[in-house]
């Protein structure tokens, strides 16, 4: 009789309820992790557009270096920076006119619209007023523009709607009203085109830098600073979005040649309304605690590091998002309301791993059992018609039944089979088989 091979006497069945079990769980595992890291995830995974201001300008110097902080610290997938005119276009934006932005960096004198949220208060820009030099001895104080070629800034700028503000409160008439880009001032001047320039900006410019060097600008004074109720005094009073202020000696190189008075504002990241406010509250975050990393070395912004975390409903007129209110006033929900999906997730993330624990141990019983059944199957097997066997045949049964007992004591030493009292009686089985089949090898011999 042939002898079982070792492969042959394992039962490999596997249950119904093991398999469903084992699949189920799986699946819960595998859908609850997905879920997990597409919620962790969420702000990374988003896009957002940035709008910023002229090329050349500290808005959008400004707005694409806070766009590759925010894509670096993973708080979005990408930040789209747009070039604009300026505040007054970026407010469209904002609401969604002629275009979409989700973030806008504007003055806070630009007039708001519904869908606007302020996140944060940046830092202060100052009005500088600029004339040619060769004009310095005719033009001496602002009413001097009369009649003169002025560049107000770019239609839609920031600078435009302040300059025209100014203009109007003193009941002033230019000559003629050029809508030219601070970057193209500096031609303007060169070419004999401008005889005075309007630019809002934060100092030290670069701009106002570049034209100081050249020598062809002198600095126009919004009054004396030394007299109380001057012209930007009067300003501020009557436009409470602006505030007087000094460009102080020297700023750059040489110009000013004496404190300029004039008035200012202050720059301010604004969202829309429709943002996510977990994605506001990041932003509001990323932007005071890593206003450092705008750049390094010598490409760090001055305007960054000059930004403050100041948190004042009461002095804004464009109420704040909620988003960044959550910031600000740091509102910690309690552990188990912040964490309950993370926690949930997790809960059902145990509970499947639990249940293909289960699905495994029952699958890995069965197998020792169908194991363990196999060898009794295979040991009843040698010993059928052991009283009508010849001594050769009783010969190789006994050495089967030596094999298989030491194929199961190897199967129980690598955890195939469990020492219980099913091991127990096999192997009292295969012991009794073997005096039997010794007895009856030896009454065969005589």
């Amino acid at each position: 009789m042939k002898t079982p091979k070792h492969s042959e006497t394992v039962g490999s069945s596997l249950p119904v309820s093991a398999i469903v079990a084992a699949v189920v769980g799986c699946a819960v595992v595998l859908i609850g992790g997905l879920a997990y890291f597409s919620m962790s995830g969420k702000a990374g995974k988003s896009e957002i557009v940035i709008a910023t201001g002229p090329e050349t300008g500290t808005y959008h110097e400004l707005g694409s270096a806070f766009g590759r902080l925010l894509e670096s610290e993973a708080i979005v997938g990408s930040a789209k920076v747009i070039i604009t005119e300026g505040s007054a276009e970026n407010m469209d934006l904002i609401g969604g006119k002629g275009g979409r932005a989700d973030f806008a960096l504007t003055q806070s004198d630009t007039r708001a619209n519904a869908q606007a949220r302020l996140v944060a208060s940046l830092y202060e820009e100052h009005l500088h007023l600029l004339i040619a030099k060769n004009l310095s001895p005719e033009i001496g104080t602002i009413y001097d523009l009369r009649g003169r070629r002025v560049s107000l800034g770019g239609i839609g700028s920031g600078t435009r709607q302040v300059a025209r503000r100014v203009l109007a409160h003193f009941k002033i008439d230019v000559g003629r009203d050029l809508a030219v880009a601070p970057a193209d001032v500096a031609d303007g001047f060169l070419a004999d085109e401008i005889d005075a320039a309007f630019i809002l900006t934060s100092i030290p410019s670069q701009t106002i830098e570049a034209l100081s060097r050249k020598d062809v600008i002198r600095f126009l004074p919004l009054g004396d600073a030394q007299e109380v109720g001057n012209e930007a005094d009067a300003l501020a009073l009557v436009h409470p979005s602006l505030h007087a202020t000094t460009i102080p000696h020297s700023t750059y190189g040489r110009l000013p040649e004496r404190p300029i008075l004039t008035v200012g504002v202050t720059a301010q990241l604004i969202a829309s309304s429709e943002v996510d406010p977990s994605i506001v509250r990041h932003v509001t975050g990323t932007l005071f605690e890593q206003r450092s990393n705008f750049g390094t070395g010598e490409e760090r912004l001055a305007a960054a590091q000059r930004i403050r975390e100041r948190y004042d409903p009461r002095a804004s007129s464009i109420p704040y998002h909620t988003g960044a209110v959550a910031y600000y006033t740091r509102r910690q929900p309690p552990f188990i309301v912040e964490y309950a999906e993370t926690m949930s997730l997790l809960l059902t993330m145990m509970v499947g791993l639990y249940s293909g624990y289960i699905a495994f141990r029952e699958w890995a019983r069965r197998r020792r059992k169908n194991r363990i059944d196999a060898y009794y199957v295979a040991a009843t097997r040698h010993f059928d018609d052991v009283q009508s066997a010849s001594k050769e045949s009783l010969g190789r049964r006994h050495q089967a039944l030596v094999t298989l007992r030491r194929a199961a004591f190897n199967d129980l030493i690598e955890e195939r089979l469990d020492a219980n009292e099913s091991f127990t009686i096999l192997q009292d089985q295969i012991d009794s088989e073997l005096r039997s089949i010794e007895a009856l090898i030896s009454t065969k011999s005589d």
